[in-house]
């Protein structure tokens, strides 16, 4: 109900937007200010729109990080919504996030939710701004490619007086057994100490959300990824949240279990996924600094997975 809440809040705020006379995509406004000495994504905070979306850009207390709900009226009791927080990066001035949860709602008469659906959760995506008159962003969603070809125009900052936080579905914990607890799982760990290629296995960050549990372990070039969550929010028993194309997939065996890999080079798995009875794992390792081939070895994948419970 706190979560619903808020997302009305925000509802709000961005009808009220429209209702200055936004008809179009967006309207020149005047632009945010920079202020040097704080988080960069703040310079880009507020409100975006096009047609009848709407996309309320806000910043965290996370070095350089941004959060953003956009809002989708397919009619007047119909519209969804897509929650999501990740990492500003003030050279590109790209916000990409790997964590979207996308929900369906449908009013009632009295303006109250009469129902809602969590069409997916852990989507990845990327927003791009475009300095201009007005400020501009585009919309890169790699699951259903809902913003294609759309411009977002900056619409000027929320109401005063309106809540502009995002309601961000994760929340961070410091060990894997409270990320389990909160998930609703009956435990969750991987194999900390174990050397890999790229080094010792060490926990970076724990977080979960309702069904999902997610551990974050960082090397100076690769990101490496490891969620266990329930079967029931999986799509197609894929938890990862990766929705990316890849040149190959393949099958192996480890530790007695059928995984499934995905890589633009064969035998290096960008992202791995298998199941065991209602329960689903995912391990994804994603190169930075612009290597989007990275993959982990079969010998790193067979270390990871027999230290996965």
């Amino acid at each position: 109900m706190k979560k619903t809440a808020k997302l009305l809040a925000l509802v709000m705020a961005m009808m009220m937007v429209f209702a200055i006379g936004l008809s179009a995509c967006g309207s020149k406004s005047e632009e945010p200010a920079a202020d040097e000495g704080q988080n960069p994504a703040m310079n880009y905070v507020g409100n975006y729109v096009c047609g009848r979306a709407a996309i309320l850009i806000g910043a965290t207390d996370e070095e350089n990080g941004m959060d953003a709900i956009v809002t989708w009226s397919s009619s007047a009791a119909e519209n969804s919504t897509w929650v999501m927080s990740g990492t500003f990066d003030p050279e590109t001035l790209q916000f990409e996030y790997r964590d979207c949860v996308k929900t369906d709602y449908v009013y009632g008469e009295d303006g109250n939710v009469a129902s809602q659906e969590e069409v997916f959760t852990g989507g990845h995506g990327i927003m791009t701004f475009a300095e201009g008159d007005p400020l501009t962003l585009t919309w890169q969603e790699d699951q259903e490619h809902a913003a294609d070809d759309m411009v977002f125009e900056y619409a000027g900052m929320a109401p005063e007086g309106e809540n502009v936080g995002m309601a961000n579905p994760w929340s961070d914990v410091s060990t894997l057994d409270e990320a389990a607890a909160g998930a609703g799982l009956d435990m969750f760990s991987i194999p900390e100490e174990a050397e890999i290629s790229l080094g010792e296995v060490k926990l970076s960050q724990a977080r979960y959300m309702e069904g999902l549990a997610e551990a974050v372990v960082e090397y100076p070039a690769v990101e490496m990824t490891i969620r266990k969550g329930k079967a029931s929010i999986a799509t197609d028993g894929d938890i990862s949240g990766d929705y990316n194309e890849y040149a190959n997939t393949w099958t192996q065996n480890i530790k007695g279990l059928e995984v499934t890999c995905f890589g633009n080079r064969e035998g290096d798995a960008t992202k791995t996924i298998w199941q065991v009875d209602d329960t689903c794992y995912s391990i994804t390792a994603y190169g930075l600094g612009g290597d989007t081939d990275y993959g982990l070895s079969p010998d790193d994948l067979n270390s990871l997975i027999n230290g996965i419970q």
